[in-house]
């Protein structure tokens, strides 16, 4: 077994020689920078809508309100002027 674990010891030794430790720290950066620009993005949607949906409901129960206000007025003139 002390080969086997010379040799893998060797393997990624040999590995590692041959990787650009620039490179992958570039794109670890870039990769941690993204996730958290996602992130970001993602939480500020879980917060902005529910509150877009209760915005829409208020706007949508004051033109309801509008328009029914509107059709009562409408009535009381035809029967005014009946």
């Amino acid at each position: 077994m002390g080969n086997g674990i010379a040799f893998l010891f060797g393997a990624v030794f040999n590995l590692l020689a041959n990787v650009n430790l620039f490179f992958l720290l570039d794109y670890t950066m870039q990769a941690i920078v993204g996730g958290v620009i996602c992130l970001a993005f993602k939480i500020l949607g879980d917060i902005l809508s529910p509150l877009w949906q209760k915005q829409k409901e208020r706007v949508k129960n004051f033109t309801r309100l509008k328009k029914a206000k509107s059709l009562r007025l409408k009535r009381k003139r035809s029967h005014n002027e009946e």
